[in-house]
């Protein structure tokens, strides 16, 4: 890679065009189901959900006061890529002076898919990894001016990245490792980082109190989530790897993993300080996907630090090779997150070719569908609601009927928000839709559900083949499902 290449100019070109096709991307996606779950939760604001803390739903509710089209929807995540790569620039200046790491890492930072699609759907990964990057970023400011009110700062941020997602609690253990490692272990005799802590505590504790009138349903559900009982196993520690592999580049994480463990080695404190701030992130998914593998996107927001990381030791003044295979590292990770959007858009590899199971399996699948589904469901006028086996089925339809037909789940599926919302009682008595697909049907149960051979079919197409097939029974008063908590 010619350094020449690394300025301030191409770096705010390539950003912006990225951004663009991410904006374009947004609107003409239909939701992912995950997506259209959270939607859900902005239109009804509370101070913490079943699933995980309630930050995400303020987004989404933000920036869809004008508009509930799905760019509006996933707006936020493509406003926290660029403010991390502005915080990414600046640190990665302040910490070298060098024009070129600081490009690198902003453009390797964009070309991921990570952040191509990862960050243009709209998750809690999105404000999580908005609070992270900015906690890093306060925290080189307190290293380097030694000012006291910036611990208060990065607490403010840890709590706000804690109301985002429970797993922001690793920038604590980073912090304090960071300390331990370095000179900076004086500050660990003051009150400082402590009263940051509890201040951070205190902003979370609306999620504690919100747990504390629930019975701990969210804590429970995400410990058994994240750590599930499986037994160990070293395949999914080799699976997780490679996930983290594919959403950056083999080249680059490897690279970046090899600086890590040089810095931890070297002391160097810029890189030790990029190594404390990612590594232990990804090695604590690592050491959890012993039991139950890690989601390629958990450990999302440690590639803020990780991109600086990997990039200063490609393109600091060392040996040609190194910046070659940064360039390497570069095209692959953007034409793989190209190849990815543009078949989540207009489906440009053949799956289907060269097998029928790898189509139908096909993840980008989950764009694509909904809104044929819904127009089918309004010819169903009598029917008051819709009872479906999946808190995100039920999201979908409420999202692309316009709330014409309020969907919810049944009480004997997976637990979910929908079990927490007292919206059943109005629908005692009437008439509704039982809607479900074959992967999700769950059986005869005291004659509530009929078997699909009964059922009306409604297929989803994609490009004119069918992706899912969904079945639909009108029910009675007295044989749809059982309402969550009855």
């Amino acid at each position: 890679m010619d350094r020449s290449f690394l300025t301030t100019r191409n770096t705010v070109a390539l950003v912006a065009a990225l951004t663009l096709w991410r904006l374009y991307l947004g609107g003409a996606l239909q939701l992912h189901p995950d997506e259209a779950y959270y939607w859900l939760w902005s239109r009804n604001l509370d101070i913490s959900y079943f699933d995980h803390p309630p930050v995400v739903a303020y987004f989404v509710r933000l920036t869809t006061l004008f508009s509930q089209s799905e760019m509006w929807v996933r707006l936020s995540g493509v406003l926290v890529s660029v403010a991390a790569s502005v915080l990414m620039w600046r640190l990665a200046l302040q910490l070298f002076g060098n024009v070129a790491v600081a490009a690198g890492s902003v453009m390797l930072f964009n070309v991921l898919p990570l952040t191509v699609l990862g960050l243009t759907v709209v998750t809690p990964d999105v404000p999580v990894f908005l609070f992270w990057s900015l906690g890093v970023y306060l925290f080189w400011q307190l290293l380097h001016t030694q000012r006291v009110a910036l611990w208060y700062a990065l607490g403010l941020v840890f709590g706000l990245a804690l109301l985002s997602k429970y797993t922001a609690v690793l920038l604590a253990p980073c912090v304090f490792l960071y300390l331990l490692l370095t000179e900076q272990r004086r500050w660990l005799l003051t009150p400082h980082p402590y009263l940051a802590l509890a201040l951070g505590v205190a902003v979370f504790s609306p999620v504690l109190i919100w747990n504390s009138q629930h019975d701990w349903v969210s804590f429970t559900f995400q410990f058994r989530n994240g750590l599930g009982s499986q037994s160990l196993s070293l395949a999914n520690v080799a699976e997780y790897v490679g996930a983290q592999m594919f959403i950056t580049s083999p080249i680059v994480w490897v690279m970046g993993a090899y600086a890590g463990a040089l810095a931890l080695v070297r002391r160097d404190r810029a890189l030790l300080f990029l190594a404390c701030m990612s590594l232990p992130v990804i090695a604590f998914f690592g050491l959890s996907s012993l039991r139950k593998v890690a989601g390629a996107n958990w450990p999302a927001f440690a590639y803020f630090a990780f991109c600086i990381l990997a990039s200063h030791f490609c393109l600091a003044p060392g040996t040609r090779l190194k910046r070659v295979l940064w360039g390497l590292s570069l095209v692959w990770s953007l034409a793989l997150s190209l190849l990815f959007t543009l078949h989540a858009r207009f489906h440009v590899i053949p799956l289907e070719r060269w097998s029928q199971a790898a189509a139908t399996a096909d993840v980008t699948n989950f764009f694509h569908g909904w809104r044929e589904l819904a127009a089918e469901l309004r010819r169903y006028p009598r029917q008051k609601f819709a009872i479906t086996p999946s808190h995100q089925l039920s999201a979908e339809i409420m999202y692309y009927t316009q709330d014409a037909l309020p969907a919810r789940t049944a009480r004997i599926t997976r637990p979910s928000q929908f079990n927490l919302w007292p919206w059943t009682a109005p629908m005692q008595g009437t008439e509704g839709l039982y809607v479900w697909s074959v992967d999700d049907f769950i059986g005869d149960t005291e004659g509530r559900f009929s078997a699909p051979n009964v059922s009306r079919t409604i297929p989803v197409h994609r490009d004119g083949r069918v992706v899912r097939t969904y079945h639909v029974i009108p029910g009675t008063p007295t044989t749809v499902p059982p309402f969550p908590g009855n």
